[in-house]
């Protein structure tokens, strides 16, 4: 039903939480992790384990978020792909998520999140007063932004309008990935109650981008329209 996409370089410390939220707690999910050349023992890790719905690609070195996620869409079992990190975890059950995706009127789902310490996840309570992030076009503090953070998408719209652009940076490959689906016309929801847990205290791998790709960030934010996104493009060449 669902194939969760993420990459991961040397964090096996991550994967035993990420694996238990994924796979272990929902027959209809699979987990494709695509492996930038680890050294601390992560291939051999998910190797041991040897479950049938994690699949492993290997890379054999650091590589770029777009790079890695194509890589990972491509061998994807599934028909709907879970855009995903190492360091999150689901709140809810993965049926919440399966449910919502079974809505034919919708092509992508952008789930909330928030930043929180692990040992809080499972805290409901804690859940109901925290204020949960989530921004799109239709958002009013969003100036015209698409966020999807985490959430899914249908393979097919990859099939019909491409894939991450490998000419983008990691924050940014997303951006332009989700305005470009906008553009073209295909339908997103807000799932507010789809709540992802980033995991606070993980040290990220990722370095700030160069100025020319904020620019593009900041222009994305403003405009839909094809030709603003195209001379930008050409800008970046």
């Amino acid at each position: 039903m669902l194939s969760i996409v993420t990459g991961t370089l040397n964090r096996k410390y991550l994967l035993a939480d990420l694996i238990e939220n994924t796979v272990m707690s929902n027959e209809e999910v699979e987990l494709v992790l695509v492996d930038g050349g680890s050294t601390d023992g992560t291939i051999e890790y998910v190797k041991q384990i040897n479950h049938p719905r994690v699949k492993l690609v290997e890379v054999g070195k650091r590589t770029s978020y777009p790079h890695f996620m194509n890589l990972g869409i491509r061998e994807a079992s599934h028909e709907f792909i879970c855009q995903w990190n190492d360091d999150v975890l689901l709140v809810n059950d993965w049926s919440d998520v399966i449910n919502e995706i079974k809505d034919p009127n919708f092509d992508s789902w952008i789930f909330s999140w928030q930043y929180l310490p692990i040992q809080e996840v499972k805290n409901k309570d804690l859940h109901k007063t925290m204020n949960w992030n989530l921004h799109n076009q239709k958002s009013a503090d969003a100036a015209g932004e698409i966020v999807v953070n985490y959430g899914v998408y249908k393979k097919e719209s990859f099939r019909k309008f491409g894939l991450f652009d490998p000419a983008f940076h990691f924050y940014y490959a997303d951006a332009e990935l989700a305005h470009r689906f906008y553009e073209i016309g295909l339908k997103f929801k807000n799932c507010y109650d789809i709540r992802v847990a980033s995991i606070s205290g993980v040290p990220k791998t990722t370095s700030d981008p160069p100025q020319q790709h904020w620019d593009y960030y900041t222009l994305c934010r403003q405009h839909h329209l094809r030709k603003e996104f195209q001379s930008h493009l050409e800008y970046l060449e």
